[in-house]
């Protein structure tokens, strides 16, 4: 019996690395002799550069950059081995995790820090970049990291405005361009948002960074001047598009400034680990995938939508486990995954779930044998 175990990482809690072997330990336990084939995902948040290390060879790179808040601070990327090719973890130079809480307001965050980064990347040589988008601290709707790569934003009396969230409003002229036509951008997310409105970046997202109601309003009016402002003087609007509102705006920004690209983790994902091949060639019985929350926006493009499609493909069963579950069994039954489970019982709150999900993990793993009926 073979099992490809596939999840992506528990945010906050435990990485896809470590879901992998929790699984193995629990399911060795019980029968070593399973083959157990495991690949680390993400969905170009949390754990991108991890997942890319997983399946292609790299070199990392350490450089100075800033971080959301102009403060210096070392990151890395990834080069792979041929140096045409580099992988940025947005996060790494613009994410929340770089701020302490008292210091999170995405009125006064950049990217200028992941501009920089994708600078370094090119005079490395770098011909194609792809950029995770996700955890980030920002809504700058991608300015900084433009104005890291050639471009500048005046207000009404010519002076150039610091890239931060409070100044979109202020945007009345764009100058300036990424003069880098050898160089692809594609930027990877796996959230849907446009831009501006209800379900844009800031209403939706800019409160789990730090903004009051009265700045999420004026960060969206921003959003929305600066898309203006792009169509009118650029003559681009990407503000409708699917991942346009990824990490505060900065997926609008890079198709608007940079000409990027945007593909959805998932296809980012499958392509790289060539999983169509890897499961035409092992041979696999059964697919387990995880999630740290696992609910209706699980099945809107995200990892367990695309591996339930391979699943079907090739006649395998597909099993999930999450630390918490927002569906109900005929709800996930008729979406296609055979089963569900929490890493524990209604006894064990999310505190403890996140404190000891790697041993919760190795645990359930005898359920999840215990549901598994061949084809």
């Amino acid at each position: 019996m073979t099992i490809l175990i596939i999840p992506d990482s528990f945010k906050d809690s435990i990485s896809s690395e470590e879901i992998i072997e929790a699984l193995s330990r629990g399911i060795h336990a019980i029968d070593e002799k399973i083959k157990i084939v495991g690949i680390p995902a993400s969905d170009g948040g949390e754990g991108f550069l991890n997942a890319v290390k997983n399946q292609v060879s790299t070199e990392t790179i350490y450089h100075d950059a800033l971080d959301p808040i102009g403060r210096p601070v070392e990151v890395e990327y990834l080069l792979n081995s041929s140096g045409e090719s580099a992988y940025i973890e947005l996060a790494m130079a613009s994410g929340l995790e770089c701020l302490d809480s008292s210091e999170r307001n995405p009125m006064f965050t950049t990217t200028v820090g992941t501009g920089l980064q994708i600078l370094h990347a090119i005079n490395k040589g770098a011909r194609k970049v792809f950029i995770g988008l996700g955890g980030s601290a920002t809504n700058d709707g991608g300015i900084g990291l433009a104005g890291a790569l050639g471009y500048s934003f005046q207000d009404a009396t010519g002076e150039t405005l610091l890239p931060v969230g409070m100044n979109l409003e202020r945007i009345e002229s764009i100058s300036g361009e990424f003069d880098f036509p050898h160089v692809q951008i594609i930027g990877v997310a796996d959230v849907t948002n446009p831009l501006i409105g209800k379900t844009g970046a800031a209403f939706i997202y800019a409160p789990q960074k730090g903004a009051s109601e009265s700045e999420v309003n004026a960060l969206d009016s921003g959003l929305l001047n600066l898309s203006n402002k792009a169509r009118e003087q650029l003559g681009s609007d990407f503000s409708g598009r699917p991942g346009a509102g990824a990490a505060g705006g900065a997926g609008y920004g890079l198709m608007t400034f940079l000409n990027a690209q945007l593909v959805t983790g998932m296809d980012f994902f499958f392509e790289l680990s060539q999983l169509e091949r890897v499961i035409e060639e092992i041979g696999v019985d059964l697919i387990i995938t995880g999630e740290g929350k696992l609910d209706n926006q699980s099945l809107n493009g995200k990892l367990i939508s695309g591996l339930k499609s391979f699943a079907k493909k090739h006649d395998i069963p597909i099993m999930a486990i999450c630390g918490q579950l927002g569906l109900t069994e005929p709800q996930y039954l008729e979406f296609g995954i055979d089963y569900v489970t929490e890493i524990a019982g209604p006894e064990v709150d999310v505190e403890d779930r996140i404190k000891n999900a790697s041993r919760l993990i190795e645990n359930i793993a005898s359920v999840i044998l215990s549901k598994f009926t061949p084809r």
